[in-house]
């Protein structure tokens, strides 16, 4: 009965660090994403994402292949940059090689004259993809500031 009982705290631990290490992964996925966004690396912020990915920005069709990176990549120079850009996870909850978090995330951008600040809220579902986690769907909307 001992060494059942101890095969199975053996295995409910192990699982559980199991979990957290994957946790762990996700966040650092997360905070990763913030500095491609900041250091305007957004040929890797589209890398992020899975092959057959799909993002939910505010007032649009949701996009996926090309339309996904160019959202990231649009045509043109803009003169806005994101200067601030932090997410924080409220809740990652692991589902096998899925995954999904939702939480708030904030940022400023600035075009040197101008800055503006700006936060909202999300909901990621990710996949793990050759031992990687990446994003598969993304939707995000905005909070207005008082």
């Amino acid at each position: 009965m001992r060494i059942t009982l101890t095969i199975l705290m053996l295995a409910l631990f192990t699982g559980i660090n199991g979990q957290d290490k994957e946790v762990e992964a996700i966040k650092s996925q997360i905070t990763q994403f913030s500095k491609y966004l900041m250091a305007g690396e957004r040929d890797k912020v589209v890398d992020m994402y899975t092959s057959d990915a799909k993002i939910f920005p505010s007032d649009t069709d949701i996009l996926e292949g090309e339309e996904l990176s160019n959202y990231w990549n649009p045509s043109g120079e803009r003169d806005w940059k994101t200067t601030y850009h932090k997410i924080t996870p409220i809740e990652i909850k692991l589902l096998g090689n899925e995954a999904y978090d939702y939480g708030y995330y904030d940022g400023t951008s600035s075009n040197g004259d101008q800055s503006s600040d700006w936060r909202g809220k999300y909901v990621i579902i990710w996949k793990k993809v050759e031992g990687e986690w990446k994003i598969y769907l993304d939707i995000w909307n905005r909070i207005k500031n008082d």
